[in-house]
């Protein structure tokens, strides 16, 4: 029944298939093409104030999300965040039930997502205080108000009333500060200090907090890294303050969401086939592989609606010389065409690293006159991502193949002829991958941030503090990546927040 299936399946998308075009002689195995956009989009602007920032065009499309013109900084006071602009598929529909992620969920890292699945489902359990819609705009989250003290940076964020934690416990300021710091001690995590100097109580219900860095509105307090979260003895996963917690036995590839209002959400893990949980009938899958994107294309019960540019892939190379040309635009995008596979495009100017001016991060490592090569003749990159591994195994058949394209680009990627050594490609994760970047030993690392940081000079500083050799102006972007969800028809109630994360209506969601 199987074969029978996917040789109808094979039938029904013959049309759909893509066949690479070999843009370049040097080791090109097959890809398949992205989707090129057909509408350029805007420049995304990234300095102060980050209220402005908007997702990037999409064609008109029933399904696309308006792209407005920036707006001014969301006022001190509440706002209410205009989520009909925001929702992912306008027409009205039932509810949904069952989403399909094609990245590994660990519960260990709740609330602090490492990978787009993760993203999705714990936008579900866990708040921040503040909620900041698909334009950037402040509203509440946890907390119901807030307003600036005259220093310019302490807010005095007061929670809502009705704030419970998933169990029906009461939240507090002080569990809010709790979950911000270290286990019995007054220090704030490194993932929270990054964007947070100081926090204290005002009241049962209130905290002033001090950020970092002066802003009109506090969306720094929306960053996924400040999600409240309570840790209990009795499950894997700490309690979030929406009125959502996973049902315990989940079976082996999945787990069950049970919310106070609305239908259950089953989320499906890590499929080895994505395309099969569409004949399953799931009602959402979130996914950048190329595969299921054409075969969902010849289904006529979903659509499929992208999300915005959420990564931007660069290479970081130890000994770059800053006088080293950048890639080109078609470079770039010959990149994302040909060695990523998946939905991606070559990386857009302006990057958020090279517009930072105030902030205030440590000067450049001096640069030594004649590069070395390096200890360890290998590109390393996060063994967790798909798009960066495709990457790096470009970079070293760059290398391994003698012909006038592949030498163009190594001209760019790697100038400086002594640091052309990559002869494998190798993938790490957590502390082994840390690690490896902080030593600065390896020929290079093909790395993702954030295409659009709520605060640049917060993620400024962790490239910086991770990779100590690092000069911001020797970065490399490479390409971008986003995720595409494919909606069966008559479904709706998603709606996308600033970074790209999706909320599911049901409870406490935005409706």
């Amino acid at each position: 029944m199987a074969g029978e299936v996917r040789l109808l399946r094979r039938e029904r998308a013959a049309f759909g298939f893509i066949l690479c075009v070999q843009v370049m002689t040097w080791a090109c195995s097959p890809r398949t093409a992205p989707v090129a956009d057909p509408v350029p989009s805007q420049p995304v602007p990234v300095a102060p104030p980050p209220s402005t920032v908007a997702p990037a065009a999409e064609p008109p499309s029933p399904a696309a999300l308006p792209t407005p013109p920036a707006l001014p900084a969301a006022p001190a006071a509440r706002t209410e965040p205009l989520v009909d602009e925001c929702a992912l598929i306008a027409e009205p529909g039932e509810p949904v039930a069952t989403i399909a992620l094609t990245d590994r969920v660990d519960a260990a890292n709740a609330p602090r997502p490492s990978n787009e699945g993760e993203r999705v489902l714990f936008r579900q359990l866990y708040e921040t205080l503040v909620r900041a819609d698909c334009h950037g705009r402040a509203g509440p989250g946890l907390a119901a108000s807030w307003q600036l003290e005259a220093d310019g940076r302490t807010w005095i964020v007061t929670l809502r009333d009705n704030a419970r934690f998933s169990d029906g416990a009461t939240v507090t300021a002080a569990d809010v500060r709790a979950s911000w710091t270290r286990a019995g001690t007054e220090e704030l995590r490194p993932q929270v200090s990054r964007l947070v100097q100081s926090v204290t109580l005002a009241g049962d219900r209130a905290l002033a907090i001090t950020l970092r860095r002066r802003s009109d509105a506090p969306l720094a307090l929306a960053h996924p890294d400040l999600a409240i979260a309570k840790s209990v003895a009795a499950s894997p996963w700490p309690l979030g303050t929406r009125s959502s917690r996973v049902a315990p036995g989940a079976a082996s590839g999945a787990i069950t969401v049970a919310r106070d209002a609305g239908p259950p959400l089953r989320f499906l893990i890590a499929p080895s086939d994505p395309r099969d949980l569409l004949d399953q009938g799931v009602d959402v899958l979130m996914t950048r592989d190329r595969a299921a994107l054409d075969y969902a294309a010849t289904l006529p019960q979903v659509q499929s609606v992208p999300l915005a540019w959420q990564r931007t892939h660069i290479l970081m190379t130890p000994g770059r010389s800053r006088s080293a040309a950048p890639l080109s635009d078609e470079q770039r995008q010959v990149l994302a065409g040909d060695a990523v596979r998946g939905e991606a495009r070559g990386a857009r100017a302006p990057f958020w690293w090279q517009m930072v001016p105030d902030c205030e991060a440590r000067p450049a490592p001096a640069r030594t006159p004649s590069p070395v090569p390096p200890s360890t003749p290998r590109v390393v990159y996060d063994a967790n991502d798909a798009a960066a591994r495709d990457l790096a195994e470009r970079l070293v058949g760059l290398v391994r193949v003698s012909s006038p394209a592949a030498t163009a680009f190594l001209d760019a990627l790697l100038p400086d002829r002594p640091l052309r050594t990559y002869q494998r490609a190798t993938g790490l994760s957590g502390a082994a991958l840390a690690q490896a970047v902080r030593l600065g030993a390896d020929a290079g690392y093909v790395m993702a941030v954030d295409a659009q940081p709520v605060d640049p000079c917060r993620d400024l500083h962790i490239l910086m503090d991770g990779a100590r050799w690092l000069d911001p102006e020797t970065i490399v972007p490479l390409v971008e990546t986003r995720l595409r969800a494919v909606v069966r028809r008559g479904r709706s109630g998603l709606f996308v927040e600033w970074d790209g994360g999706v909320v599911i209506a049901g409870g406490d969601a935005p409706k």
